[in-house]
């Protein structure tokens, strides 16, 4: 405790932003406002179920503030979040810190393999901000509705354009479940995307969305949804647009976290 209070104020800042207390503190904090959070999702629904169509902020413009007894649990929580992310990267650079003065003490390849699992912290901490990215800053355009032959331009880029020529779904053909038969198990749109560079034939599907001049595109919906549908044939597919500057730091975040688990798989099976 002397030392501490000899240090400098930012040290002492420092220190305590790194402590273990502080990460259990933070984690039972987390505990309870998830329940609380959990209640409130499965009352009130529909107050939640705009905010991966509009955004972080507008969302907060709109049901954040007017439901405000509902919402505060995630205004909380993603204040928690961030105190944990703080603690987490002050935690493992501390670490890093001190197994790189003491580096001499290990073999070189064992000196890698003992910062596993501290990159595999920082990649945590890299997919957090990526997802934070996209509540923030992702550019999320409403549903639009393609029919074949019909064309839509992307936002702010006239000569972006995307045409379904055709729609192919894959139906349920077995006789164990008689009820699915004929339903649609997989909807395949065959898209034409046309741009100043040319033009490339795509296939957009529920589990397999497209990237197009820097948007994600991405299946929302769907008809017909049986083989013989009756009055529903009018074929149709519904789509959403996003700009997500976030994509590209979860794909980092998750190939940093999979190197980690490699390295540290690989410690366990590496004699000294």
């Amino acid at each position: 405790m002397a030392v501490m209070n000899r240090m400098h104020p930012l040290s002492r800042l420092w220190h305590k932003l790194g402590s273990i207390h502080l990460t259990v503190g933070v984690c039972l904090a987390l505990t309870a406002d998830l329940a609380v959070g959990y209640a409130c999702l499965n009352r009130k629904t529909f107050i939640f179920q705009p905010l991966n169509d509009i955004g972080l902020a507008s969302w907060i413009q709109t049901y954040g503030r007017h439901h405000f007894i509902h919402t505060a649990w995630f205004f909380i929580l993603l204040g928690l979040l961030t105190l944990l992310a703080i603690n987490t990267l002050v935690c493992t650079t501390q670490r890093m810190v001190w197994l790189v003065a003491r580096r001499r003490h290990f073999r070189w390849y064992r000196f890698v393999f003992k910062l596993a699992p501290h990159i595999m912290h920082y990649a945590l901490i890299v997919i957090l901000t990526g997802y934070l990215c996209s509540y923030l800053f992702a550019q999320v355009l409403d549903v639009r509705t393609l029919i074949p032959g019909v064309a839509i331009s992307l936002p702010g880029n006239s000569s972006a354009r995307i045409v379904m020529t055709d729609f192919e779904p894959v139906y349920y053909e077995a006789d164990r479940l008689p009820a699915f038969k004929g339903r649609v198990l997989s909807p395949r749109a065959i898209l034409q995307l046309i741009d100043a560079s040319g033009q490339r034939r795509a296939v957009l599907t529920a589990t397999r969305p497209l990237r197009f001049n820097g948007y994600g595109i991405f299946l929302k919906d769907f008809s017909p949804k049986k083989k013989d549908g009756g009055m529903n044939r009018c074929v149709r597919v519904d789509i959403t647009i996003r700009n997500d500057p976030g994509v590209r730091l979860y794909l980092a975040g998750i190939l940093l976290f999979s190197l980690g688990l490699a390295m540290y798989l690989m410690e366990r099976f590496i004699p000294n």
